[in-house]
């Protein structure tokens, strides 16, 4: 099991410290942060170390802050502090015009001076140091990094996250309290088959993504037009846990996989995510069962994995903090996920939903939101800088790319050229590793229609899932066609039909 940096430092970050009691001028909750790859985390007590590059200790500390979590950084150089949940946050500096200071790089952020009396931090100190605070909230989903330079150290809660230690519930058949009556929203499906039986999923709660309640809904069908919905919930216990993003995978062995993410944040996003899954090995039966739930990696898993011809598979799964669409590897079917690398974004609030695709000549593609591309010749470790694909205009939305029987390549995408809207749900076949896409065919061509996900049956024939209107129709849609019908152009074959209804939340 993959914890990356935030297992080896055991201690990191939870929330919910009261420290009102303590110190009156302080807020209720601590924020949580999440240390960088070579940071280390401590508990503030006396005689701790303070930083990295000096041996100073804790000599005197504030009640209030005794026992937060804080960063053992760097005490001249660089550093950099990633808040994951709200709350507030707390930095203990020299006082502007002593030598060291950051404060005046702490009001550009927003911190305030708290009024309490200067103290010995550490032996040594020959400066008036200021305790300051600023209250962490979310700006468009994400809560903004706090950078300075030098002399200042940062406390905050040490507890580890619910969504990181504490795995969701999977219940089999759910009572009436998770149907389609209940459900005021529901959207981002994945499909999948096994045997003669579809498999897809979504998911609901709350009033909307995000909100407190957010569960996995796994649906099925042995016959393409009655479905079991919901046949299973993926919740958790612990309301400040939400459940978001299923996803479905058949691996080579026919296993059915159902990856999903957790977060703590029940309006917003902690940044760490991290991707949790089940496997159900009889997934034909009428009373399956599946592994005890195991976290597999840091990040948002939004699309299927790969498997790549040495044998090894390969996830997706997108690093909030970092901006980057990360690519996990397994060499032993899925037991244990290593960070492979991935291309870096634009720093802003996007969710990039990448997706791979092996090509013939043994270079990974990747394809994301808007539609950009990626290649990586070294299995994942390295990749080209992201370039937008002119000829694939796109609403900003998850996109599907795989590989037909056939070999051929498979997009399936809202076909927008302005970029704007998600509209023109269309299917588009390359015969040349995708230099070139001659044949398309529209799907859906209504506002609203997102999210496709792709699985081929042993037929060939190919079923297409989507959502549409999530908040108004909210509608789990399906389309079934061939490679010929695709070329055609139009729905010609026996088993060729569109926007057949999944899953329709009632009124």
């Amino acid at each position: 099991m993959f914890y990356k940096s935030i297992i080896t430092i055991a201690l990191i970050i939870c929330f919910g410290t009261d420290v009102r009691a303590q110190f009156p001028d302080s807020t209720k909750v601590l924020a949580a942060v999440v240390p960088e790859k070579a940071d280390k985390v401590g508990i503030a007590r006396k005689g701790a170390p303070i930083f990295a590059d000096e041996r100073y200790v804790f000599k005197q500390l504030p009640r209030f802050l005794r026992g937060s979590g804080y960063i053992i950084g760097s005490m001249a150089g660089r550093n950099r502090i990633v808040p994951v949940t709200t709350g507030s946050l707390f930095v203990v500096t020299p006082l502007a015009g002593e030598p060291g200071s950051q404060e005046p790089v702490l009001h550009e952020q927003g911190f305030i001076k708290l009024d309490h009396p200067s103290f010995t931090l550490f032996s040594g100190q020959e400066v008036q140091i200021g305790i300051f605070k600023k209250d962490i909230v979310y700006d468009n989903f994400r809560l903004k990094d706090v950078r300075y330079e030098g002399w200042a150290v940062a406390f905050f809660d040490a507890r580890p996250l619910p969504s990181i230690t504490e795995p969701a519930q999977v219940s089999w058949l759910p009572g009436i309290e998770y149907g389609r009556s209940t459900r005021k929203w529901q959207g981002c499906p994945s499909i999948t088959k096994t045997g003669t039986r579809l498999w897809a999923a979504w998911f609901s709660g709350g009033t909307r993504e995000p909100d407190a309640g957010n569960y996995g809904i796994i649906s099925y069908s042995d016959d393409g037009k009655e479905w079991v919905d919901p046949a299973m919930v993926i919740t958790h216990p612990n309301s400040a846990v939400r459940v978001m993003d299923p996803q479905l995978w058949k691996d080579p062995q026919g296993r059915l996989w159902i990856f999903w993410v957790q977060n703590t944040g029940p309006k917003g996003f902690d940044g760490i995510w991290g991707t949790w899954a089940v496997r159900i090995d009889n997934p034909t039966s009428d009373k399956p069962t599946w592994t005890s739930p195991r976290r597999l990696c840091d990040g948002l898993t939004r699309n299927k994995p790969i498997v790549l011809a040495s044998g090894k598979w390969l996830l997706p799964s997108y690093d909030w903090i970092n901006h980057q669409s990360a690519v996990y590897i397994s060499d032993d079917e899925g037991e244990h996920w290593t960070l492979q690398g991935g291309p870096l974004n634009k720093p802003i609030s996007n969710f990039y939903e990448h997706m791979c695709v092996q090509l013939t000549n043994g270079n990974i593609w990747m394809l994301q939101r808007n539609v950009q591309e990626s290649i990586s010749d070294d299995q994942g470790k390295s990749w080209t800088s992201l370039q937008e694909v002119e000829e694939l205009a796109s609403a900003n939305s998850r996109l599907y790319i795989g590989r037909l029987q056939s070999g051929n390549l498979l997009l399936v995408y809202n076909n927008d050229p302005t970029r704007k809207a998600r509209k023109n749900m269309t299917a588009r076949l390359s015969l040349d590793d995708g230099q070139t896409w001659p044949y398309e065919l529209l799907l859906d061509e209504r506002n609203n229609v997102s999210y496709p996900d792709v699985v081929q049956d042993d037929d060939g024939l190919i079923y297409v899932c989507y959502d549409r209107s999530r908040g108004g129709e909210k509608e789990i849609l399906m389309a079934a066609f061939t490679e010929e019908d695709i070329k055609q152009g139009r729905f010609v074959g026996k088993q060729a039909k569109q926007k057949q209804l999944i899953s329709k939340a009632d009124d």
